[in-house]
């Protein structure tokens, strides 16, 4: 085109008007038809001089069998040197571009604040929602009860009584099996040696002590991040809540998020890749992310909300606010010797008044005193609330029960909260999806601060300490799960857990800054990761014999090896030797 490009007039059909005037009128200054030739014969309105056609302002419009357009409002007029178009109709936006802007700062500096401890919370907390399937792996050796003979839980009571040797006893429960953990659990002893768990034969009698010592290790540290109870669990929820914000943040910065929810642009340049990484699998997860932080931020904080609703709603009266939330207990207060009643009975009972409820456990407070109140949990298949109960006293006769207190609706869900937040409550394939997606979670916080990286690399400020630093957190976190598996199947002694994890975490961020490269950090991370999956698998299965206890340890023994396989064959497809090797030599 020529330095004087004319304005370009597009319509279905050419614009014919009685008189220019009548144009201008009904278009206004902005568009104005100043180019029509005079000879009707044009192929376009409006031909430019440099493509051969003369400009006539004194134009008449053209016209065809004498119509008239009435459809000039579809013309469409622009230049193409940037001259004023004709106006548009625009989608006005939900969100304004500056607030959106500030939205996304906020979430990339809150997400950088908290993101390790999102991470190492979101990690083990996807690995502790297969515990009893763990706990079953780490002792093989322990008896499969799949029914309980009768009188098998009263001879079991018997024995953690007779265990005591006269001393005061503590309170005594005894866990019924269930399909996902096969293990009748006998819990209790004297107040002095503290509670004890054992496991039993489906007779009652003690065959020997749960050790599980690296699964209960991963338990905790999802729940309180091994920091005093209290003080951890609502640690553990103000996390969550920096989640949830995280979350809710994310979507209002992404205004196109539903649009774009299948735009996955692989193999370009590391920042988009990773930011569709990111965006994608947060669409897709994010009302499982939503419901699963919610909870846990709930059961977190629920101490100190507990705490507020005592003050307020009850006027300080704690036994009533426990007995109307988490249920009924025994209030009495009496320490005289009695004898511990017959329990089966009293199972029997409750089966016939809720014929549909599986027992889930007994639990005796104050036992072998006259104040002694026998309390029976049990679950409704298909209802979420778990935990509710009839309370028996020292005689056997019931003194309260959850439908006697009638639980509201507040309480109600409460009660549901563990059931949602762990997947508790539709067997296996629950669980896996719960897995999957929570995988889905700990990739979506991991991705979030490599864009920040790759962005801070575009700009030409990198930050190679917090590359090193990520990418170390990132590997070496399953890598030192799997040294704690790996180290209790030998190290008996309740802290070795703790100091293997600690061992290993330190390992990581040494040979991280040693390195100093993300590309050789990310692929001794990652073989690191696969070996030591693979010699867990097999030293475990070398150590248990196939033909005796719980069979699903071969299963999971299976699964570590092949996992292990997989992740070194993903290293070598996604991240070419010679790459590393070149950063190896450039770093010497």
């Amino acid at each position: 085109m020529g330095t004087r490009t004319e304005r370009l007039c597009s319509v279905d059909d050419r614009c014919a008007h009685d008189r220019i005037g009548q144009h201008r009128n009904s278009v206004g200054a902005s568009c104005e038809s100043r180019n029509h030739r005079r000879d009707g014969s044009a192929a376009h309105l409006g031909q430019s001089d440099h493509l051969g056609g003369q400009r006539s302002y004194n134009a008449a419009p053209d016209i065809r069998d004498g119509r008239r357009d009435h459809s000039f409002r579809h013309l469409h007029c622009y230049r193409a040197n940037g001259m004023n178009r004709f106006p548009r109709h625009r989608k006005k936006r939900l969100l304004a571009p500056a607030f959106v802007s500030a939205i996304l700062s906020g979430h990339s500096v809150l997400g950088l604040a908290v993101s390790v401890l999102i991470y190492v919370v979101c990690l083990s907390g996807t690995i502790s929602v297969f515990a009893q399937e763990l706990k079953r792996w780490e002792q093989p050796a322990g008896p499969v009860v799949r029914e309980v003979s009768p009188g098998a839980i009263d001879r079991g009571i018997a024995d953690v009584q007779a265990r005591a040797g006269g001393r005061e006893l503590g309170a005594i429960s005894v866990t019924l099996p269930t399909d996902a953990y096969p293990r009748l659990i006998l819990v209790g002893g004297s107040v002095e040696d503290g509670r004890q768990r054992w496991l039993a034969d489906a007779q009652g009698r003690r065959v020997t002590r749960e050790d599980t010592r690296a699964t209960d290790f991963l338990v905790s540290l999802h729940a309180s991040l091994h920091l005093p109870r209290l003080a951890g669990l609502v640690a553990v929820g103000i996390i969550g809540i920096a989640l949830l914000a995280l979350l809710i943040s994310g979507v209002m910065a992404h205004p196109r998020i539903l649009r774009e929810a299948f735009t996955l642009r692989w193999g370009g340049s590391r920042r988009l890749q990773e930011a569709d990484l990111h965006n994608r699998l947060g669409t897709w997860g994010l009302p499982f992310y939503l419901m699963v932080t919610l909870t846990g931020a709930i059961i977190g904080v629920f101490p100190l909300m507990l705490g507020g609703m005592v003050s307020t709603a009850y006027k300080g009266d704690f036994q009533r606010a426990i007995t109307e939330i988490v249920g009924p207990l025994g209030h009495r207060k009496d320490v005289s010797v009695a004898t511990i009643p017959p329990v089966d009975p009293i199972i029997a009972l409750v089966r016939q008044r809720e014929p549909s409820a599986r027992i889930q456990s007994i639990e005796i407070e104050r036992p072998a005193t006259q104040g002694q109140s026998i309390s029976v949990i049990y679950e409704i298949p298909g209802q979420l609330t778990h935990d509710q109960r009839y309370v028996f006293d020292a005689l056997g006769k019931i003194e309260s029960s959850s439908k006697t207190t009638k639980r509201s609706m507040g309480a109600q869900a409460v009660m549901s909260l563990p059931s949602l937040h762990f997947g508790w409550f539709g067997g296996i394939w629950v669980k896996i999806s719960y897995g999957l997606l929570g995988l889905a979670l700990c990739i979506v916080t991991s991705s979030g601060v490599r864009i920040w990286l790759a962005r801070r690399s575009d700009k030409g400020r990198p930050a190679p300490t917090w590359e090193w630093l990520w990418s170390a957190t990132v590997w070496g976190q399953p890598s030192a799960y799997a040294f704690v598996a790996c180290v209790t199947m030998f190290w008996s002694d309740q802290k070795a857990a703790y100091l293997s994890w600690s061992i290993a975490t330190a390992l990581s961020y040494i040979t991280a800054y040693l390195v100093h490269k993300r590309i050789v950090i990310i692929v001794l991370s990652r073989m690191t990761l696969s070996f030591m999956l693979v010699v867990t698998g097999i030293i475990h299965l070398i150590l248990w014999n196939i033909n005796e206890g719980d069979s699903i340890f071969l299963l999971i023994d299976l699964l570590l090896v092949i996992g292990g396989g997989l992740i070194a064959i993903w290293t070598f497809i996604t991240i070419r030797p010679q790459t590393a090797i070149g950063t190896i030599n450039e770093g010497r």
